[in-house]
């Protein structure tokens, strides 16, 4: 039998009493996840800000005979990382698994963005220095151990480039390459770091984007087999056949992906800010997207615009 097929006998096997520490767990992606590992004998640790949505989900856990454990931080508080980090591991001792799933999108064009550098630093607060503050907390005692995995939380962004997401795809993309960077220094002390680039997935963090009722998009359980595809197998990256084409026509033509993109820049509405400044142009409904633009989506699938 394959050890890397995602069966129930291999995802015992992998997690069986391992410490699993997930952030972002209270909803979409990282609560799928929490779920999968418990179920598959993991001692699941939840990190989220919300500590109600974190105690239900334990006690859902529990019900279905899983260990889970609460740890409410804000992640995009470095102190609060290196806080919650700390209790982590005086109470568990070590950490086997780290998924840095915690994350903040921003879906701006660079225009209305021209007054609000504020952007820029909240993602990379989240996406980035918050995920890098674990990760330099739990490297030390997985290598003493010569055993532990990292995984990253990426974006098909970081491969395709879609316009409007600059900020959020600029914080995925420094994530990912400081992964790259680092996981040959710790590959011999038995160590792992993946990155999985997701493709739009269904989670509150995409609520806000009214456009998005329109697109097809995975479900946070499908993203939930592709973080334990990911713990399974230990390769570097884990993506979707459409991130890995469009990475690869960046390679060959990038032009020519500019040109597509571009396009999408076009068909697509932009959003308005949260805190009620305008936009520079006014945008058509975001309820409703032109055939143009829904054929692409479509064709596109799983690619933020």
């Amino acid at each position: 039998m394959d050890p890397e097929m995602p069966t129930e006998r291999n995802l015992r096997k992998a997690l069986q009493n391992h410490i699993v520490v997930v952030t972002g767990a209270s909803s979409g992606i990282g609560r799928a996840t929490a779920q999968l590992v418990a179920r598959h004998g993991a001692k699941v640790v939840l990190v989220s800000r919300t500590r109600e949505k974190l105690d239900a989900l334990r006690d859902e856990i529990a019900a279905e005979g899983g260990a889970a454990f609460v740890y409410p931080a804000d992640l995009s508080d470095l102190d609060a990382c290196d806080a919650v980090i700390k209790k982590i591991l005086v109470e568990h001792e070590h950490v086997d698994v780290l998924v840095n799933n915690a994350g903040r999108s921003i879906r701006r064009s660079i225009e209305a963005e021209y007054d609000r550098f504020h952007d820029f630093q909240r993602t990379m607060q989240l996406n980035y220095f918050g995920a890098v503050k674990l990760m330099l907390a739990v490297l030390p005692g997985m290598r003493s151990r010569r055993r532990g995995h990292i995984v990253n939380i990426s974006s098909i962004g970081v491969q395709a480039f879609p316009p409007r997401f600059g900020a959020y795809v600029a914080s995925k993309s420094a994530l990912a390459a400081l992964s790259r960077c680092i996981a040959p220094e710790v590959a011999d002390d038995g160590v792992a770091i993946t990155n999985i680039h997701m493709p739009l997935v269904r989670t509150p963090m995409i609520a806000p984007t009214g456009i998005y009722k329109n697109f097809p998009t995975s479900s946070p359980e499908e993203a939930a087999e592709m973080v334990a595809s990911a713990i399974l197998t230990r390769q570097p990256e884990i993506s979707t056949r459409l991130g890995k084409v469009g990475e690869s026509v960046n390679t060959v033509a990038p032009g020519l992906l500019q040109l597509v993109m571009t396009g999408a820049y076009h068909l697509f509405p932009e959003t308005a800010p949260r805190d009620g400044q305008k936009p520079a142009a006014a945008p058509p409904p975001e309820e409703e997207i032109s055939v143009e633009a829904a054929t692409m989506a479509y064709l596109m699938r799983g690619i933020h615009f």
